[in-house]
């Protein structure tokens, strides 16, 4: 069961096909958000919420770097995450403008990203944008995985992520998968308090609802979309077990965590 209880949240890697093939704006817009909510599996890229409800997608392409930093980074592929309105419009917004960067900074990126574009596809980070990047982790209230460029820790180099504790009911940093420094723990740590991932008022109930509707159905998965990245990772880590092995662990994380609540 121990292996069902500490739930890793994936890392982010858009499949791009096309170089001019994405934007922001019209059928190019369209398509950089259709191949975003692929790789996310129609989730948020920070909070994991889902996005597209009825058909719908309600969801914003976010900037990872802001593009208010330098006009290339409006239509800078690789820096475009995808987004709810909550944690593109209010959440990461916080502290944006301690994060401006220096205008030297910002030329040296202008002017080595204009290089490296004739050279290759801008689909893939470019060296000019991954320095621009550790340039911007330098400035105050920057603890953020920006999405989906990722981000590494400076100590260790393992990727800076989080995992779901099912007993506890809260995200962490990744601990279960790689080694990581106290200064990167509190990096993670810094991202989980930004987008409110375990505060009371926005942590996510879904797990919370599927367990019981496992329960209710003795054993029997439900078919539905799931509102959570949460619970599809949990539905991974059991699918493959019989219906009455994954009554028990349901009942045994219900009697265990949810009851107290």
């Amino acid at each position: 069961m121990k292996e069902t209880l500490i739930l890793e949240i994936p890392v982010f890697h858009p499949d791009y096909k096309e170089e001019g093939k994405y934007g922001v704006r019209n059928t190019r817009g369209k398509r950089l958000k259709e191949v975003l909510e692929k790789c996310s599996e129609g989730y948020c890229m920070y909070c994991y919420s889902r996005v597209r409800v009825d058909r719908k997608l309600f969801a914003h392409l976010e900037h990872a770097i802001e593009k208010t930093n330098s006009p290339k980074l409006a239509e800078c592929i690789p820096n475009i995450g995808l987004a709810c309105p909550a944690c593109n419009q209010i959440f990461k917004k916080i502290g944006e403008k301690k994060r401006a960067l220096p205008k030297g900074i910002i030329q040296q990126f202008e002017e080595k990203c204009e290089r490296e574009q004739r050279e290759k596809p801008c689909t893939e980070p470019c060296t000019a944008l991954k320095n621009l990047q550790n340039e911007y982790h330098k400035m105050p209230e920057s603890e953020i995985i920006l999405q989906p460029i990722g981000k590494s820790g400076d100590e260790t180099g393992n990727a800076l992520t989080v995992q779901y504790d099912v007993l506890k009911l809260e995200f962490q940093p990744a601990n279960h998968t790689y080694k990581y420094s106290e200064k990167e723990k509190k990096f993670i740590e810094t991202h989980i308090r930004r987008f409110r991932l375990n505060d009371p008022e926005y942590r996510t109930r879904q797990l919370y609802e599927f367990i019981k509707a496992v329960i209710d159905n003795e054993g029997r998965l439900p078919q539905y979309e799931y509102n959570n990245l949460v619970v599809e990772e949990f539905y991974r880590q059991i699918s493959d077990k019989t219906e009455e092995e994954i009554l028990k662990i349901c009942e045994c994380i219900y009697c265990s965590i949810f009851l107290k609540i």
